[in-house]
């Protein structure tokens, strides 16, 4: 089990928070739940609810350490350095830096990635700065350049990996129930379109020709149902809501009545 220890207060530009090292690698930083609320200006359930909605994406023990989970022995650790906010309290996550990452995402917050640049460059590599710092004493300006050049490169693949790593969670999330809202309202919009076009009233032409929009939908999507539809199907979506016309199966059917 990597030790975890209070550095004390961190301040960064004009975030303060309180800086904590180790519990996902030694010297490894990281971050609390609360001090993310504060910054995003979000309530602390509001963050906490985020992780639980994505908390398969969330190794415990390498992208977060929930204090109040009995199986990893740092409740004693919380309790001494008073994170627990009360016995109501049901979760007190810390976030490694490369799932805080992720979280920008999912929190949609408009300062997301400025806040992050802020925080790798100023916090979450500010160790690993002072353990290279010996590298820059090198005389010689051309290797000094060159090493140099790879430190830039590293932290440039590094920030490109986490961006995509937080694109793919986007992309998995399943939509909000306003969302869904938008997507049936669009959906009936459609319908009701395409009824009054060809004048079609009858009770039961109306349940195929639904039934046929929906299915036309869900294929797009490629689920079974509306549902479990995330943000990635939209576009696909959008297109086959645009192209819909009722398939040469429906129409039969519909002659029928």
């Amino acid at each position: 089990m990597n030790e975890l220890k209070i550095l004390g207060t961190e301040k960064i530009g004009s975030f303060e928070f309180t800086g904590i090292e180790g519990g996902f690698g030694k010297n490894k930083k990281a971050m609390l739940v609360r001090d993310i609320a504060v910054i995003h200006g979000k309530e602390v359930r509001q963050i906490n609810q985020a992780i639980n909605m994505n908390r398969k994406r969330f190794k415990d023990g390498i992208d977060v350490i929930d204090f109040l989970n009995q199986s990893n022995g740092f409740r004693k650790f919380a309790e001494d350095n008073g994170l627990i906010g009360s016995n109501r309290t049901q979760h007190v996550y810390l976030l490694s830096e490369r799932r805080y990452a992720k979280l920008l995402k999912i929190l949609e917050d408009d300062k997301a990635w400025e806040i992050y640049d802020e925080l790798v460059d100023n916090y979450f590599n500010m160790r690993y700065i002072i353990q290279k710092q010996d590298s820059y004493m090198i005389t010689d300006p051309v290797q000094r350049a060159k090493r140099w050049i790879e430190e830039q490169e590293e932290h440039q693949v590094k920030l490109a990996m986490a961006k995509q790593e937080t694109k793919d969670v986007q992309d998995n999330t399943p939509i909000s129930s306003k969302d869904y809202q938008v997507l049936s309202r669009k959906i009936g919009q459609k319908l009701d379109r395409y009824l009054s076009q060809h004048q079609i009233y009858n009770e039961n032409q109306v349940a195929l020709l639904r039934w046929d929009l929906n299915n036309a939908i869900l294929k797009a999507a490629g689920v079974p149902a509306r549902t479990l539809i995330k943000q990635k199907h939209f576009t696909a979506i959008a297109e086959a809501l645009v192209n819909w016309e009722p398939s040469e199966t429906t129409l039969e059917k519909i002659k029928a009545y």
